[in-house]
């Protein structure tokens, strides 16, 4: 049996339980002598082990840690070890606790110390942090980050809260008041070093997380918030996310880096404000949606979370394709084309359908045969006489076309967009050298006008 007994973060925080079970036990095991908590065995003369001994020669703390735990499984009897912090912050507790049973005695925590009354902390040790990808927090609770023994470790942990909070964000390490970016200029670091960064309000904030956005919204749909805000519906606000997603392609066709930033957030936006009305009548929550998505995405990588093997990206689309298909239970292609969206724009919805009929076999033996098909549909579309004809006709030449750009792996919309554009451009370059009367020129006069104007674009 281990007991872990936590001493606090510093001198006169050990519980009585504790001081007891160390009195009791026959091994006692310090995980450092380094810290002022080591004085209570000085002081009552106990006989104790301290490990700063693997501590020195340990690369880092997960090191540290392993070497710790496996130190201490071969120890045989009755075992205390002795920790900083509550206990169940310490990352060599939680090795030896994945192993043999550990009874925790536990004592202050290292976000109690730092923080305030009545605030709840996220305490976390500098080498987790820095071993997170992606590490955020909500930060209207206040933050403790213990371990930070050295200023490369400093540093790190600098880097990654600069990306949360901003440069300038205020925090304390140890009683000092400091900016976070000065935290790897302080000198000294020690196994007890902590920098605790307290809640931030709203409105006083450099940086925002997916959580504030949500907090934002709330309040904005609240009692005080904003009237128009306060009465938009699903339906009302529907027409925005057609329109922020085509601002963002635009921001990616343009490669403006810029405006992809602003736009992915007015995309982020709209998922939030649909979810935020969706809660106030009842339908569903945020966290509805995002363990919806979530589950997909573990659920159709099987190459990934399962079994599945897929070495190349098509083998992976494979693998999704058909995780898919299981999860929606298709039974036919039809079904799978019943499932594709009827607002998308129709040469996109197009392109979705050929591609799913093509997976089943309902395909062109080879390209010429596409083509063919588009001179079949021009003929019958130049014979058209009514009006219904000529729109069935003219549909019928489009979805060829469609089918064309499919083979060549070329997307329609992102094709038809570019056509326009450069069409647009071109246009523009023969009207400014008409000087805006195009009417007075000849058709031969705007054709070498027209060629022109192609040669200018590629120069």
């Amino acid at each position: 049996m281990i007991t872990v007994v936590a001493l606090g973060c510093a001198k006169g925080q050990l519980t009585l339980a504790g001081a007891e079970k160390i009195d009791k036990a026959e091994k006692v095991f310090v995980k450092t002598a380094l810290t002022d908590t080591y004085d209570y065995f000085k002081d009552k003369g106990i006989d104790c082990v301290s490990l700063d001994f693997i501590y020195e020669k340990s690369q880092n703390f997960d090191e540290l840690d392993e070497e710790i735990a496996n130190f201490l499984l071969s120890q045989k009897g009755d075992i205390v070890y002795c920790v900083n912090g509550s206990g169940y912050e310490d990352r060599s507790v939680a090795l030896l606790a994945q192993k043999r049973e550990v009874k925790i005695l536990p004592s202050a925590s290292f976000g109690i110390a730092g923080g305030k009354p009545g605030v709840a902390s996220v305490v976390i040790s500098a080498y987790e942090l820095v071993s997170m990808k992606g590490f955020n927090y909500d930060t209207r609770l206040s933050l403790c980050v213990t371990d930070i023994d050295n200023a490369f470790i400093a540093s790190e942990v600098k880097l990654i809260l600069q990306n949360i909070l901003g440069d300038e964000e205020i925090a304390f390490f140890g009683d000092k008041q400091i900016a976070i970016y000065e935290l790897d200029r302080q000198g000294e670091y020690n196994y007890a070093t902590t920098l605790y960064v307290p809640p931030k309000n709203l409105v006083d904030k450099q940086r925002f997380n997916f959580a504030d956005l949500y907090q934002i919204m709330r309040i904005l749909r609240g009692e005080n918030g904003c009237q128009w805000d306060k009465v938009q519906t699903h339906e009302s606000i529907r027409q925005n996310a057609v329109e922020e997603a085509y601002e963002l392609v635009e921001a990616i066709n343009n490669d403006d880096i810029d405006n992809i930033i602003e736009e992915s957030g007015d995309l982020f936006l709209q998922s939030i404000f649909h979810c935020v009305i969706a809660e106030d009548c009842g339908e569903f929550s945020l966290e509805d949606c995002l363990s919806g998505i979530c589950r997909k995405l573990i659920d159709r990588h099987t190459h990934i979370f399962g079994d599945v093997v897929a070495n190349t990206p098509e083998e992976a689309l494979k693998a999704w394709d058909n995780a898919k298909a299981k999860e929606k239970k298709y039974a036919s292609a039809s079904d799978k084309i019943d499932k594709i969206a009827g607002a998308l724009p129709a040469l996109m919805r197009a392109y979705k359908v050929q591609k799913a009929v093509g997976k089943v076999g309902f395909e062109f033996d080879n390209f010429e045969q596409v083509v063919d098909k588009i001179r079949e549909e021009t003929d019958e579309f130049c014979k058209a006489q009514t009006a219904d004809e000529l729109e069935d006709e003219g549909g019928d030449i489009l979805i060829a076309v469609v089918n064309a750009l499919r083979w060549k792996n070329v997307e329609p919309e992102i094709a038809l967009s570019r056509a326009i554009d450069k069409f647009v451009k071109r246009f523009k370059y023969v009207e400014n050298k008409c000087n805006g009367d195009m009417k007075g020129k000849s058709l031969d006069e705007l054709n070498a006008l027209w060629e022109e104007a192609k040669i200018a674009a590629k120069n």
